[in-house]
């Protein structure tokens, strides 16, 4: 019984200490290049959640996605964090300039990446998959194609 408690004791250490160094900054803004290329607004609401918001705009379509994120450090690397999350996203896009038809889009997000934080200046550096699913119609062609690069100023 002793070495139960013992044990639960320092596992629960382990993960407090985790947590407490799965991030150094609190706001962090940016753009983001690749698949959904645009603005990119990633805020800490807890040591190991944060919320990230992407503004992806071309001349056919625009896109607002809404993402919960679970981020922990990667052992052994310092400045290296690993993250996934879920979210959303609501948007339109124009499939036919000619014909001029118009999509409402709505659906849900997975993403997981790697974050780079450097140690001695107020910026990071993100490549992650983002795959999507739309619900409102059939343009689904983020499965193969959610990769991109994120760079951002963070404010600690």
């Amino acid at each position: 019984m002793k070495l139960k408690k013992l044990f639960f004791v320092g596992l629960l250490m382990a993960a407090l200490t985790t947590t407490l160094n799965a991030q150094s900054y609190n706001t962090a803004f940016g753009v983001r290049l690749g698949y959904d290329s645009g603005i990119t607004l990633k805020h800490f609401f807890a040591p190991a959640s944060a919320g990230e918001f992407i503004l992806s705009a071309s001349p056919r379509y625009f896109q607002l996605t809404g993402l919960y994120e679970y981020q922990q450090p990667v052992p052994g690397a310092p400045g290296l964090d690993w993250y996934v999350g879920i979210g959303a996203h609501l948007g339109g896009i124009h499939h036919d300039r000619d014909r001029y038809s118009n999509s409402f889009l709505l659906g849900a997000d997975l993403i997981g990446g790697l974050e780079y934080i450097f140690p001695r200046a107020p910026f990071n550096v993100s490549l992650d998959w983002k795959p999507s699913f739309n619900f409102t119609n059939d343009y689904n062609d983020y499965w193969y194609s959610g990769f991109a690069l994120s760079l951002r100023y963070t404010f600690r």
